[in-house]
């Protein structure tokens, strides 16, 4: 756990040196909530918003993050340290963990003052569904295993079908068969045993996928230098 939150600590001061993208994770959600904000009428509607966010800081967080560091060079002076995919995983992890909270508690303030939502309800909800989204964390850090494609080209891919599957949300559960952020958000918002036995299935393959690049991690860059 010592190590673990060494990791955490590293990734925390990182994310303070770099405000852009923390302060860009806030802000193009509110954007997109201000124009929608007058067809909310209760704290369940912010669900495709909050899950947008901790799917993107999950995915970014995690799989990506160990994929650019890997690039950079960085993991090979890490590892030979303490060579340990796992706790490298979780301090990764437990960071994006406390970094959604701060982001979406920094969100549901906003549309409390704007909405006049209760907050209380705001952030059970939220809080909710970022345990819910844990195995997508994992699903995130498979990302490990696509060897000869760069970081960019995958967080290119990553933002195209997160926000796909953002927009989608809004049209209709009928466009939503194949939407993994559709089934999430329906155990808050139309929970129903189908949705919940979906959910289930997609976080036992996520969990798998993710243990499988967990186990198969390789530190080492793939470029020579």
């Amino acid at each position: 756990m010592k190590r673990v939150m060494a990791y955490v600590i590293l990734n925390v001061k990182s994310l303070l040196k770099d405000k852009l993208p923390f302060a860009w994770s806030i802000f193009l959600p509110l954007v997109m909530f201000y124009v929608e904000k007058d067809h909310m009428s209760k704290e369940q509607d912010l669900a495709y918003w909050w899950i947008y966010m901790i799917l993107c800081a999950y995915f970014y967080g995690v799989g990506l993050y160990a994929i650019e560091l890997k690039e950079a060079g960085c993991l090979r002076t890490i590892f030979s340290i303490y060579n340990s995919s796992t706790v490298f995983f979780m301090g990764n992890l437990v960071t994006q963990i406390i970094f959604s909270i701060i982001s979406l508690s920094i969100f549901n303030v906003a549309v409390f003052l704007i909405k006049g939502f209760s907050f209380i309800h705001l952030m059970s909800g939220s809080v909710i569904l970022i345990f819910l989204c844990i195995p997508f964390a994992f699903l995130g850090y498979a990302l490990v295993l696509l060897k000869k494609i760069h970081a960019n080209t995958i967080r290119t891919l990553l933002s195209i079908t997160l926000f796909g599957m953002f927009m989608f949300l809004s049209i209709g559960a009928e466009y939503n068969k194949f939407n993994p952020m559709y089934y999430i958000t329906a155990i808050l918002t139309n929970f129903t045993m189908k949705n919940v036995a979906v959910y289930i299935c997609t976080s036992v393959i996520a969990l798998i996928l993710g243990g499988v690049g967990i186990f198969q991690f390789d530190p080492n860059s793939n470029e020579r230098r």
